[in-house]
């Protein structure tokens, strides 16, 4: 929606490839927990989320979640009343995050990688959410230009490196482990 008419803005793009890059790092992990017999069931819910903000970012799925229930909204003559409720959507997302970054932490006990990794994905959802919410003074602040891309991009680049970190910390942590206890790849 901001990123103009043109299909592939340079936003448009870091977002794409940043996503991507997550998905494949997830992914990556997702095989190597399969090959090595561990569950991973984790890291299928985690490529899944991943795949699903870069394909997102390709096609705007939020601005047309966005646009559906403003089109809703102005059908209903209420649109001008929309700021409290996305101002309270933005609170409770906010403060659900909470729980869920406690969630985490008890989740990922003594896998810090793992917890790393959910965490970037999270607050990835959390800023899908905030964006299509859409509220007025948050998206002053989350399209204005850094350079040729918006801060936006810059945030989902962070937050999808996040994820990479922690998929990539795991994967370390557990191969070493596996080499330590004897499960390694034989060699010759």
């Amino acid at each position: 929606m901001f990123a103009g008419s043109e299909w592939i803005s340079p936003t448009r793009a870091l977002g794409v490839c940043s996503y991507a890059a997550s998905f494949g790092a997830c992914g990556w992990r997702l095989g190597r927990a399969w090959r090595s017999g561990e569950a991973g069931r984790i890291w299928l819910l985690l490529a899944g989320l991943q795949l699903g903000l870069a394909l997102d970012m390709a096609w705007d799925w939020r601005w047309k979640l966005h646009g559906f229930w403003m089109a809703q909204a102005l059908a209903l003559d209420v649109y001008g009343e929309r700021r409290w409720p996305q101002a309270l959507a933005l609170g409770v997302l906010g403060v659900g995050s909470i729980p869920g970054a406690m969630a985490i932490e008890g989740w990922s006990r003594g896998r810090r990688g793992l917890g790393l990794a959910m965490a970037g994905t999270m607050f990835s959802a959390v800023l899908w959410c905030s964006e299509a919410i859409s509220f007025h003074f948050l998206d002053l602040v989350l399209y204005r230009l850094v350079g040729p891309v918006m801060l936006v991009s810059l945030l989902w680049l962070g937050l999808a490196g996040t994820t990479c970190a922690g998929v990539l910390w795991d994967g370390v942590r557990v191969g070493t482990r596996q080499e330590e206890n004897g499960q390694g790849r034989q060699t010759g």
